[in-house]
This record gives C-alpha cells, sequence and structure tokens, in this order.
C-alpha cells in the first residue's frame, strides 16, 4: 500500500467516527444559542477551555509517550506491557497527587462550578490515555468509535438535559462527563488493556525515557492552549462574560475546520513517523503534503465564502457581532493546520523540545498583541492575535522543516492561497449578496482545479472498487 493509500485508509476510517457527530453538535448550535444566555454559554466554554490547560500538566503528556513508543513495539508483545505498565503507573500516581492539591486549594476557588472542572478533568485524563493506547496499538476502528461515543454521548445528553430538562451549563458540564466515562470505558474494553498493565515499580530508565519524549511537550501545549484559549481568559477581564460567549460561538465555525484537520493529522503523523527514513521519502512528502495543503486551503476558503449565507440561520441574533470574528479565526484555524503538517516530522525524529520552543513563542506574542490593543479594538484583539500567532509558528516551523528534512511549499500554491484569501475577505465584509454569490462560485471552480488530481485519484479508486465488485 502506498504512503497516500495508506493515510487515505486510516483518515476515512477516523472520520467516520468523528464527522458525523461533529456536524449533528453543529447543527444543534441554533438551538443552545437561543437556550442558553450567553453567559452561560460563556461558562461552559471557560470550564472546557481549563479543562484542556490542566489536562497536559496533570498526564505529563505521557498519552503522547504511549503512542509514540507503542508505534515501534506493535509486534513486540512485553515490551508493550512494559511501555503500557509504566506509563499508566507513573500517570495514576500524578493524577493522585494533583486532585489531592486540587481539593486543598478548592476552598480559594470562588465558583460552582469547581468540582465540575475536576471530575470533568478526570474523565479526560483517563479518555487521553486510552484512545492513544488504541492508536498506538493500531486499532484505529476502535479510536474511532471511542471517539465517536465520546461525541455522540455529549449531544444525546445535550439535548436531554439543556433543551428538555433545561439544567443550563451544568448540564453541558454532566453530559461531558458521563459521555468520556463511557467512552473510556468501552476503549478500556475494546483494547484489552487490562491485559498489558500491571501496576508494579517501574525502572528509572525507562521513566526517564518517556519523560523526555512527553515533558516537552507540556510547555508546548500550554503554548497552544495559550493561542486557542487565553483569549477567552482575557475578553473575561477586560470586556465582560457575554463577549467571551460571543466569541466561543465565532470559534464554533474554525472549530469544525480544525476538527476535520485534527482527524486527518492523527493519520499524518502515524504516516510521517512509520515512513520518512525510507528512501526517497523527502520527495514523495514533499507531493503529498502539496495535496494536503491545496485540501486544506480551499477547505478554509471554502467555509469563509459560505459563512455570509448561514451565519443568521446557524446562529441566534443575539451572538450577531460573532459574524465579524469568523474570517480571522478561520484563518488562524488554516495556519494552525499547517503547523500541524509540518509538526509530524518532529514527531518522527522524537524532536518535542524543538516544537515546545517555537509553540512558546507564538504563545508569548499572542498574548502581547491581545493585552496591548484588547481595550481598544475589543475582540477584534483577540482573533487578529490568535491569527498573528499562528502566523509566526507556521512560517518558523516551515524555515525549519525545509533546512532539516528538505521539504518545501510550491510558491505557486501559497501566492494562491494568499490572493484568494483576500478576494474572499473583502466580499466577506461587504456583505454585498452578489459579490458573495460570485465568490463562492469563484472558490468552487478554483477548489476544484487545485485538488483535481486528488478527485481524478479517488474516483480511479473508487471505480477499482466497483470492478471488483
Amino acid at each position: 500500500m502506498s504512503k497516500g493509500s495508506e493515510l487515505a485508509k486510516n483518515t476515512a476510517v477516523i472520520a467516520v467516527g468523528k464527522i458525523a457527530t461533529q456536524m449533528v453538535s453543529f447543527f444543534l448550535l441554533p438551538l443552545y444559542t437561543a437556550v442558553l444566555s450567553t453567559e452561560d454559554y460563556g461558562v461552559v466554554d471557560l470550564v472546557t477551555t481549563y479543562v484542556q490547560l490542566l489536562l497536559p500538566i496533570v498526564t505529563c503528556q505521557l498519552e503522547q509517550s504511549i503512542f509514540r513508543f507503542l508505534l515501534d513495539s506493535r509486534k513486540d508483545e512485553e515490551n508493550k506491557k512494559k511501555i503500557l505498565s509504566d506509563i499508566y503507573t507513573l500517570a495514576v500516581v500524578v493524577t493522585i497527587i494533583f486532585s489531592l492539591i486540587y481539593m486543598c486549594v478548592s476552598p480559594l476557588i470562588h465558583s460552582k462550578y469547581k468540582y465540575m472542572l475536576l471530575l470533568n478533568l478526570l474523565a479526560n485524563v483517563y479518555v487521553a490515555l486510552m484512545l492513544q493506547t488504541a492508536r498506538g496499538l493500531g486499532m484505529n476502528i476502535v479510536y474511532a468509535t471511542g471517539s465517536f461515543i465520546a461525541a455522540s454521548g455529549q449531544v444525546i445528553l445535550n439535548v436531554v438535559l439543556v433543551l428538555i430538562v433545561r439544567l443550563g451549563a451544568n448540564g453541558m458540564l454532566i453530559s461531558m462527563f458521563v459521555a468520556y466515562m463511557c467512552s473510556g470505558v468501552y476503549l478500556t474494553l475494546a483494547t484489552k488493556a487490562y491485559h498489558y498493565i500491571r501496576f508494579v515499580k517501574i525502572e528509572k530508565k525507562r521513566v526517564n525515557r518517556y519523560l523526555k519524549y512527553s515533558l516537552p511537550l507540556v510547555p508546548n501545549v500550554i503554548s497552544w492552549w495559550i493561542l486557542n484559549s487565553a483569549d477567552r481568559t482575557i475578553i473575561l477581564k477586560f470586556i465582560n462574560v457575554g463577549a467571551n460567549g460571543i466569541y466561543s460561538a465565532a470559534n464554533k465555525f474554525s472549530g469544525i475546520y480544525t476538527t476535520i484537520y485534527n482527524i486527518f493529522n492523527l493519520s499524518w503523523v502515524e504516516s510521517v513517523a512509520l515512513h520518512l527514513h525510507e528512501n526517497g521519502s523527502d520527495q514523495e512528502f514533499t507531493k503529498l503534503q502539496s495535496t494536503v495543503i491545496k485540501f486544506f486551503s480551499c477547505a478554509f476558503l471554502g467555509l469563509t465564502a459560505i459563512m455570509p449565507f448561514v451565519f443568521k440561520i446557524l446562529v441566534n441574533e443575539k451572538f450577531g457581532a460573532a459574524y465579524y470574528q469568523i474570517p480571522i479565526l478561520l484563518a488562524g484555524a488554516f495556519f494552525s493546520a499547517m503547523t500541524g503538517v509540518l509538526g509530524a516530522y518532529y514527531v518522527a525524529e522524537k524532536m518535542t523540545s524543538v516544537i515546545a520552543r517555537m509553540t512558546i513563542m507564538a504563545a508569548i506574542l499572542n498574548i502581547g498583541v491581545n493585552l496591548i490593543f484588547v481595550q481598544k479594538f475589543g475582540l477584534y484583539a483577540a482573533s487578529i492575535s490568535t491569527l498573528v500567532a499562528y502566523l509566526v509558528v507556521f512560517i518558523l516551523r516551515y524555515l525549519d522543516v525545509r533546512k532539516r528534512f528538505g521539504i518545501k511549499i510550491e510558491l505557486k500554491v501559497a501566492l494562491g492561497i494568499i490572493l484568494m484569501t483576500i478576494i474572499v475577505w473583502i466580499s466577506y465584509y461587504s456583505q454585498n449578496t452578489i459579490w458573495c454569490v460570485m465568490t463562492f462560485a469563484i472558490v468552487c471552480i478554483y477548489s476544484l482545479i487545485m485538488n483535481f488530481q486528488l478527485l481524478k485519484s479517488m474516483t480511479e479508486v473508487i471505480n477499482k472498487k466497483f470492478q471488483r465488485r
């Protein structure tokens, strides 16, 4: 199987479990924004944000060590037992210590949602470890199913607890906890991880090896959290919680884009890690990377171009200010995705410290730009600082990847993306219906031209499948 075919197959398997539930959740956005106040919506977003901040600290990113080291030991049963036993033992100890510290300081936290935050954090730790176990063992269908259970569980419970029982923010947080716990139990049974895990004393040498890989990813993930989420804290401090709800609604659209990319990235990282050192891999990955960039740039342009037609349908009018933030956040999501594409090469080489250094620089930039301009430009400062930070880290990584691995981006592709972005943005902010229709048609034609070879290859594969039948 070629690298492209393997990548496509793994991506398709993972996508089945994620896209359907994400789309259902997305189309429930009009109901959420109609039932919840901007304050409730902002609270849920903040709790979710802080869970994502604390998660890498609690796990020490050991789940990433699970994936990367299992990847090299898929045919070695004894080594799999050592890896999983060592890392799960260490993760449990760290989680218990963190929970005790949290309970001790909880009287100082003046929020009625503080225990829901802890419960959701622990559920996220459990699922994060189990998902990467499934992925490391090569069980992509199990991984996809576990993700499906977590996402669909939240959607179903949100309908019941938020839209029917009307529990508001508490309903959404309870839904998240229950859905994640159900997913964790399924993953434990499906992977049969209990056959590998033994909570025993672990060797210092092996622990150091796992931590050497995972610990640099902690500041890296925290920096990504800053890039993704510190905006909310700054908005809360300098504007208000209602503005945070509006910003959260705007982020839902870039969140769809990011979700689609993240599904692909799971397979991309695995493919690069397994095949980077094969003969001729630099040329093959340059071609494959170019295909990826063309596809995701067109997805970014298409989603931006269609927003003028769907925004008022999907979002309640009280969140109308979100409209103006969406193109900027989508552009940030695009550069975030492209940064992830380049980051796979560092994962393959276990160069996690390089990943961390670049991301920390971008996080500092994001906070700086945000703090300087938030009082003058409001929500625009949050959106623009995010875009600038993602763009900077992308440029830094691209220059380094080109130097280290000889993998480049075609100049004509880059120029085409810049030109089309300018056209789409002018149309979007003009809010002229005729211009928006024409721009959307141009984007469709451009996307067909840019992805012609990809579409041709997909058609050939489908035709072969039918011919065999």
